[in-house]
């Protein structure tokens, strides 16, 4: 198995906890295994960690709820 600093990668690419980290490799993996990108015996994951690693993939959160103003209750 690979040793992979979990720690520095989030801290390196600005992403704010590991979780959220876990949640963007995943999904990379996930778009790497459904298109078959990979070539080679390298493993989605592996290459998904790589590939945030290098700066190759950028995420974004949103929000699912809009932000309301605080209205007084009637």
């Amino acid at each position: 198995m690979i040793y992979m600093d979990l720690e520095k990668i989030y801290r390196e690419r600005d992403i704010p906890n590991k979780y959220i980290l876990t949640l963007v490799i995943a999904a990379r993996a996930r778009q790497l295994s459904e298109r078959k990108d990979l070539g080679g015996d390298e493993k989605y994951i592996s290459k998904a960690v790589s590939n945030v690693t290098e700066g190759k993939i950028s995420y974004k959160i949103i929000d699912p709820l809009p932000k309301t103003e605080n209205v007084p209750a009637a």
